[in-house]
Protein backbone atom coordinates (compact mmCIF):
# COMPACT_ATOMS: atom_id res chain seq x y z
CA UNK A 1 0.00 0.00 0.00
CA UNK A 2 2.70 2.70 0.25
CA UNK A 3 5.37 3.47 -2.03
CA UNK A 4 7.89 5.29 -0.18
CA UNK A 5 8.55 7.53 2.44
CA UNK A 6 8.16 11.09 2.42
CA UNK A 7 11.87 12.77 2.38
CA UNK A 8 11.41 15.53 5.13
CA UNK A 9 8.57 13.52 7.88
CA UNK A 10 10.22 10.19 7.11
CA UNK A 11 6.58 8.59 7.10
CA UNK A 12 5.46 6.70 4.68
CA UNK A 13 3.48 7.32 1.62
CA UNK A 14 0.41 5.72 0.47
CA UNK A 15 0.37 4.52 -3.22
CA UNK A 16 -1.61 7.50 -4.84
CA UNK A 17 -3.03 5.56 -7.64
CA UNK A 18 -4.64 2.97 -5.22
CA UNK A 19 -5.31 5.51 -2.79
CA UNK A 20 -6.17 8.65 -3.92
CA UNK A 21 -7.32 10.60 -0.92
CA UNK A 22 -4.96 8.66 1.52
CA UNK A 23 -4.96 6.62 4.02
CA UNK A 24 -6.77 8.61 6.58
CA UNK A 25 -10.12 8.93 4.38
CA UNK A 26 -9.57 5.31 3.82
CA UNK A 27 -9.72 4.26 7.38
CA UNK A 28 -12.36 6.81 8.30
CA UNK A 29 -14.70 5.33 5.83
CA UNK A 30 -13.85 1.96 7.21
CA UNK A 31 -14.56 2.66 10.92
CA UNK A 32 -17.91 4.01 9.39
CA UNK A 33 -19.06 0.92 8.19
CA UNK A 34 -19.07 -0.36 12.05
CA UNK A 35 -15.40 -1.88 10.59
CA UNK A 36 -11.79 -2.04 12.15
CA UNK A 37 -8.84 -1.15 10.24
CA UNK A 38 -6.04 -3.25 9.62
CA UNK A 39 -3.01 -2.35 7.72
CA UNK A 40 0.54 -3.84 7.19
CA UNK A 41 4.34 -3.41 7.37
CA UNK A 42 7.41 -5.69 7.88
CA UNK A 43 9.88 -6.13 10.57
CA UNK A 44 12.79 -5.45 7.77
CA UNK A 45 14.00 -3.28 5.21
CA UNK A 46 11.03 -3.67 2.99
CA UNK A 47 8.11 -6.03 2.63
CA UNK A 48 7.30 -8.90 0.75
CA UNK A 49 6.02 -7.05 -1.97
CA UNK A 50 9.46 -5.01 -1.84
CA UNK A 51 7.84 -1.53 -0.85
CA UNK A 52 9.07 0.16 2.59
CA UNK A 53 9.56 -1.69 5.43
CA UNK A 54 9.54 -0.74 9.33
CA UNK A 55 13.09 -1.70 10.22
CA UNK A 56 14.63 1.46 12.19
CA UNK A 57 11.55 3.40 11.68
CA UNK A 58 9.22 1.69 14.20
CA UNK A 59 8.61 5.24 16.23
CA UNK A 60 7.57 7.29 13.05
CA UNK A 61 5.12 4.12 12.06
CA UNK A 62 3.45 3.57 14.66
CA UNK A 63 2.56 7.12 15.29
CA UNK A 64 1.81 7.52 11.72
CA UNK A 65 -0.82 4.36 12.18
CA UNK A 66 -2.11 5.58 15.53
CA UNK A 67 -2.73 9.45 13.90
CA UNK A 68 -4.54 7.38 10.80
CA UNK A 69 -6.63 5.84 13.60
CA UNK A 70 -5.02 2.08 12.82
CA UNK A 71 -6.69 -0.71 14.82
CA UNK A 72 -4.52 -3.60 13.70
CA UNK A 73 -1.37 -4.08 12.47
CA UNK A 74 0.68 -7.32 10.99
CA UNK A 75 4.15 -7.02 11.33
CA UNK A 76 6.19 -9.83 8.40
CA UNK A 77 9.06 -10.70 8.25
CA UNK A 78 10.46 -10.62 4.35
CA UNK A 79 14.10 -9.58 3.70
CA UNK A 80 14.72 -9.50 7.91
CA UNK A 81 16.86 -11.53 9.82
CA UNK A 82 16.06 -15.46 11.01
CA UNK A 83 18.03 -14.75 14.36
CA UNK A 84 16.03 -15.38 17.04
CA UNK A 85 17.28 -12.68 19.36
CA UNK A 86 17.19 -10.05 16.70
CA UNK A 87 14.18 -11.09 15.46
CA UNK A 88 12.34 -10.67 18.91
CA UNK A 89 14.19 -7.28 19.60
CA UNK A 90 12.38 -6.13 16.18
CA UNK A 91 9.33 -7.13 17.13
CA UNK A 92 9.92 -5.33 20.70
CA UNK A 93 10.84 -2.22 19.27
CA UNK A 94 7.33 -1.90 17.16
CA UNK A 95 5.03 -3.05 20.44
CA UNK A 96 6.98 -0.74 22.43
CA UNK A 97 6.38 2.16 19.60
CA UNK A 98 2.95 1.19 18.94
CA UNK A 99 2.78 0.91 23.08
CA UNK A 100 3.92 5.24 23.21
CA UNK A 101 1.28 6.07 20.91
CA UNK A 102 -1.24 5.02 23.62
CA UNK A 103 -3.53 3.77 20.98
CA UNK A 104 -4.82 0.74 21.43
CA UNK A 105 -3.63 -1.42 18.43
CA UNK A 106 -3.90 -5.05 17.89
CA UNK A 107 -0.23 -6.14 17.09
CA UNK A 108 0.11 -9.30 14.63
CA UNK A 109 3.70 -10.53 14.73
CA UNK A 110 4.17 -12.88 11.01
CA UNK A 111 7.61 -14.94 11.70
CA UNK A 112 6.09 -18.05 10.48
CA UNK A 113 7.73 -20.45 12.71
CA UNK A 114 6.69 -21.97 15.81
CA UNK A 115 9.65 -20.91 17.61
CA UNK A 116 7.95 -17.33 17.77
CA UNK A 117 5.24 -19.16 20.70
CA UNK A 118 7.22 -19.43 23.60
CA UNK A 119 8.28 -15.42 23.32
CA UNK A 120 4.78 -14.18 21.55
CA UNK A 121 3.12 -13.20 24.81
CA UNK A 122 5.53 -10.71 25.59
CA UNK A 123 5.98 -8.93 22.02
CA UNK A 124 2.52 -9.20 20.77
CA UNK A 125 -1.33 -10.10 20.52
CA UNK A 126 -0.83 -13.31 18.15
CA UNK A 127 2.19 -14.47 16.07
CA UNK A 128 2.18 -16.89 13.33
CA UNK A 129 3.37 -20.67 14.20
CA UNK A 130 4.03 -21.97 10.07
CA UNK A 131 3.76 -20.92 7.22
CA UNK A 132 1.39 -19.99 4.54
CA UNK A 133 -2.00 -21.83 4.76
CA UNK A 134 -2.81 -22.17 0.76
CA UNK A 135 -4.58 -25.84 0.63
CA UNK A 136 -5.59 -28.66 3.01
CA UNK A 137 -1.92 -29.88 3.04
CA UNK A 138 -0.54 -26.77 4.49
CA UNK A 139 -3.32 -26.31 6.51
CA UNK A 140 -2.78 -29.92 8.29
CA UNK A 141 0.56 -28.84 8.49
CA UNK A 142 -0.30 -26.02 10.94
CA UNK A 143 -2.70 -27.73 12.65
CA UNK A 144 0.03 -30.41 13.76
CA UNK A 145 2.39 -27.60 14.42
CA UNK A 146 0.20 -25.94 16.59
CA UNK A 147 -0.78 -29.52 18.52
CA UNK A 148 2.17 -28.91 20.81
CA UNK A 149 1.87 -25.14 21.37
CA UNK A 150 -1.61 -24.93 23.68
CA UNK A 151 0.30 -23.79 26.58
CA UNK A 152 1.62 -20.69 25.06
CA UNK A 153 -2.16 -19.43 23.81
CA UNK A 154 -3.68 -17.43 26.69
CA UNK A 155 -6.47 -14.43 27.08
CA UNK A 156 -4.79 -11.54 24.63
CA UNK A 157 -2.17 -13.39 23.05
CA UNK A 158 -2.73 -16.21 20.33
CA UNK A 159 -1.35 -18.78 18.34
CA UNK A 160 -2.02 -17.79 14.77
CA UNK A 161 -1.71 -20.69 12.11
CA UNK A 162 -2.47 -18.29 9.35
CA UNK A 163 -5.60 -17.27 7.72
CA UNK A 164 -9.15 -19.01 6.72
CA UNK A 165 -8.98 -20.39 2.98
CA UNK A 166 -12.59 -20.51 1.75
CA UNK A 167 -13.44 -22.64 -1.04
CA UNK A 168 -14.37 -20.19 -3.94
CA UNK A 169 -12.70 -20.86 -7.23
CA UNK A 170 -12.60 -17.07 -7.49
CA UNK A 171 -10.12 -16.48 -5.17
CA UNK A 172 -6.02 -17.42 -5.16
CA UNK A 173 -6.48 -20.01 -2.97
CA UNK A 174 -9.22 -22.38 -1.85
CA UNK A 175 -9.87 -25.86 -0.65
CA UNK A 176 -12.98 -28.20 -0.87
CA UNK A 177 -15.95 -26.97 0.60
CA UNK A 178 -15.88 -29.57 3.66
CA UNK A 179 -12.21 -28.68 4.07
CA UNK A 180 -12.89 -24.93 4.65
CA UNK A 181 -15.39 -25.69 7.18
CA UNK A 182 -13.26 -28.14 8.63
CA UNK A 183 -10.38 -25.30 9.21
CA UNK A 184 -12.94 -23.01 10.43
CA UNK A 185 -14.06 -25.38 13.24
CA UNK A 186 -10.53 -26.53 14.74
CA UNK A 187 -9.37 -22.97 14.36
CA UNK A 188 -12.39 -21.44 16.64
CA UNK A 189 -11.07 -24.64 19.21
CA UNK A 190 -7.77 -23.34 18.87
CA UNK A 191 -8.92 -19.85 19.96
CA UNK A 192 -7.52 -18.42 16.89
CA UNK A 193 -7.69 -15.06 14.56
CA UNK A 194 -10.27 -15.73 12.57
CA UNK A 195 -9.11 -14.21 9.93
CA UNK A 196 -10.76 -14.86 6.40
CA UNK A 197 -7.93 -15.06 3.48
CA UNK A 198 -10.01 -15.36 0.10
CA UNK A 199 -12.34 -13.21 -2.35
CA UNK A 200 -15.08 -11.44 -0.09
CA UNK A 201 -16.67 -10.58 -3.63
CA UNK A 202 -16.68 -13.69 -5.00
CA UNK A 203 -18.04 -15.54 -1.57
CA UNK A 204 -19.78 -18.75 -1.98
CA UNK A 205 -23.08 -19.27 0.02
CA UNK A 206 -21.40 -22.16 1.51
CA UNK A 207 -18.24 -19.98 3.20
CA UNK A 208 -20.30 -17.09 3.96
CA UNK A 209 -22.59 -19.72 5.89
CA UNK A 210 -19.19 -21.30 7.31
CA UNK A 211 -18.67 -17.94 8.04
CA UNK A 212 -21.44 -16.33 10.30
CA UNK A 213 -22.32 -19.71 12.48
CA UNK A 214 -22.58 -17.46 15.60
CA UNK A 215 -22.01 -20.79 17.85
CA UNK A 216 -18.77 -21.68 16.27
CA UNK A 217 -17.59 -17.83 16.39
CA UNK A 218 -18.37 -18.16 20.04
CA UNK A 219 -16.45 -20.76 20.42
CA UNK A 220 -13.41 -18.64 19.20
CA UNK A 221 -14.56 -15.52 21.00
CA UNK A 222 -15.21 -17.39 24.81
CA UNK A 223 -13.71 -15.22 27.38
CA UNK A 224 -11.74 -17.77 29.04
CA UNK A 225 -9.48 -17.67 26.34
CA UNK A 226 -7.75 -20.80 25.97
CA UNK A 227 -6.56 -22.98 23.07
CA UNK A 228 -7.65 -26.25 23.00
CA UNK A 229 -5.77 -29.66 22.37
CA UNK A 230 -5.60 -32.81 21.06
CA UNK A 231 -7.75 -35.20 23.92
CA UNK A 232 -7.48 -38.31 21.31
CA UNK A 233 -5.77 -39.08 18.43
CA UNK A 234 -4.95 -42.33 15.74
CA UNK A 235 -2.30 -40.27 14.62
CA UNK A 236 1.86 -40.86 14.84
CA UNK A 237 3.55 -38.18 16.59
CA UNK A 238 4.56 -34.79 14.58
CA UNK A 239 8.31 -35.56 14.53
CA UNK A 240 10.94 -32.89 14.37
CA UNK A 241 11.53 -33.94 10.53
CA UNK A 242 7.42 -33.45 10.23
CA UNK A 243 7.56 -29.68 11.83
CA UNK A 244 10.71 -28.97 9.42
CA UNK A 245 9.02 -29.87 6.34
CA UNK A 246 5.75 -27.90 7.36
CA UNK A 247 8.04 -24.97 8.18
CA UNK A 248 9.89 -25.18 5.29
CA UNK A 249 7.73 -27.03 2.76
CA UNK A 250 3.70 -27.15 3.97
CA UNK A 251 2.63 -28.34 0.87
CA UNK A 252 4.60 -31.32 0.94
CA UNK A 253 3.18 -32.81 4.00
CA UNK A 254 1.93 -36.38 3.18
CA UNK A 255 -1.73 -36.53 5.27
CA UNK A 256 -2.01 -39.98 7.10
CA UNK A 257 -5.13 -41.76 7.11
CA UNK A 258 -5.75 -41.40 11.07
CA UNK A 259 -8.15 -38.83 12.90
CA UNK A 260 -8.17 -36.44 16.30
CA UNK A 261 -10.57 -35.45 18.48
CA UNK A 262 -9.66 -32.05 19.93
CA UNK A 263 -11.60 -30.22 23.03
CA UNK A 264 -11.70 -26.82 24.01
CA UNK A 265 -13.00 -25.96 27.77
CA UNK A 266 -15.11 -22.73 27.52
CA UNK A 267 -16.24 -20.18 30.09
CA UNK A 268 -19.17 -22.09 31.61
CA UNK A 269 -17.81 -25.43 32.09
CA UNK A 270 -19.02 -27.14 28.49
CA UNK A 271 -16.43 -28.03 25.97
CA UNK A 272 -16.46 -27.37 22.35
CA UNK A 273 -14.94 -30.44 20.13
CA UNK A 274 -13.93 -31.05 16.96
CA UNK A 275 -14.29 -34.26 15.40
CA UNK A 276 -11.32 -34.31 12.12
CA UNK A 277 -10.51 -37.41 9.88
CA UNK A 278 -7.72 -37.04 7.78
CA UNK A 279 -8.40 -40.18 6.10
CA UNK A 280 -9.77 -40.34 2.41
CA UNK A 281 -12.56 -42.60 4.06
CA UNK A 282 -15.46 -41.84 5.86
CA UNK A 283 -14.90 -43.24 9.47
CA UNK A 284 -16.49 -43.33 13.05
CA UNK A 285 -15.03 -41.48 15.53
CA UNK A 286 -15.66 -42.18 19.17
CA UNK A 287 -14.91 -40.42 22.44
CA UNK A 288 -15.76 -42.70 25.32
CA UNK A 289 -15.38 -42.35 29.03
CA UNK A 290 -11.84 -42.15 28.95
CA UNK A 291 -12.19 -39.36 26.33
CA UNK A 292 -14.44 -37.28 28.24
CA UNK A 293 -12.30 -37.72 31.16
CA UNK A 294 -9.36 -36.16 29.16
CA UNK A 295 -12.00 -33.33 28.27
CA UNK A 296 -12.52 -32.70 32.24
CA UNK A 297 -16.19 -34.60 32.41
CA UNK A 298 -17.30 -37.44 34.10
CA UNK A 299 -20.57 -39.18 33.98
CA UNK A 300 -23.35 -39.10 30.93
CA UNK A 301 -22.74 -35.68 29.09
CA UNK A 302 -24.78 -33.89 26.59
CA UNK A 303 -24.29 -33.14 22.82
CA UNK A 304 -25.21 -30.77 20.61
CA UNK A 305 -24.14 -30.56 16.47
CA UNK A 306 -22.82 -26.69 15.79
CA UNK A 307 -23.04 -26.78 12.18
CA UNK A 308 -26.93 -28.77 12.00
CA UNK A 309 -27.77 -26.56 15.18
CA UNK A 310 -29.65 -29.79 17.27
CA UNK A 311 -29.17 -31.39 20.39
CA UNK A 312 -28.54 -34.98 19.92
CA UNK A 313 -29.01 -36.45 23.20
CA UNK A 314 -27.29 -37.91 25.94
CA UNK A 315 -24.31 -40.20 25.82
CA UNK A 316 -21.53 -42.68 27.75
CA UNK A 317 -20.17 -42.86 24.69
CA UNK A 318 -20.60 -40.75 22.12
CA UNK A 319 -19.57 -41.95 17.91
CA UNK A 320 -19.82 -40.24 15.37
CA UNK A 321 -19.40 -40.91 11.10
CA UNK A 322 -17.08 -38.14 10.09
CA UNK A 323 -16.92 -38.60 6.22
CA UNK A 324 -13.37 -38.52 4.70
CA UNK A 325 -10.94 -36.30 3.03
CA UNK A 326 -10.29 -33.23 6.04
CA UNK A 327 -14.01 -33.85 7.16
CA UNK A 328 -14.90 -32.57 10.35
CA UNK A 329 -17.99 -32.84 13.08
CA UNK A 330 -18.40 -29.58 15.92
CA UNK A 331 -19.91 -30.42 19.22
CA UNK A 332 -20.68 -28.95 22.40
CA UNK A 333 -20.49 -31.35 24.76
CA UNK A 334 -21.30 -30.51 28.83
CA UNK A 335 -22.76 -32.56 31.50
CA UNK A 336 -26.07 -34.24 31.35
Amino acid sequence: WSISRNETTNRLVPDPVAFPDGMKDVVNYVHSKGLKFGIYTDRGPLTCQRRPGSEFHEEIDAKTFADWGVDYLKEDSCYATQDHDLAFAQYAAMRDALNKTGRPIYFSLCGWNAWYAPHGSRLGNSWRINGDVNTWASAYSAIRVNEALYNYSSPGSWNDPDMLVGSSSQAAAFMKPHQSRTQFSLWSVMAAPLLIGSNILNITSFDLETYTNTEVIAIDQDKLGIQGRVVASTCDPFTEADLKTAMEYPEAITIPSCHQIWAKKLYDGTIASVFVNYDILPTNITCDETCFSTMGLTGKVKVRDLWTHQNLGIFSSFTSQVDGDGASMTFLISSA
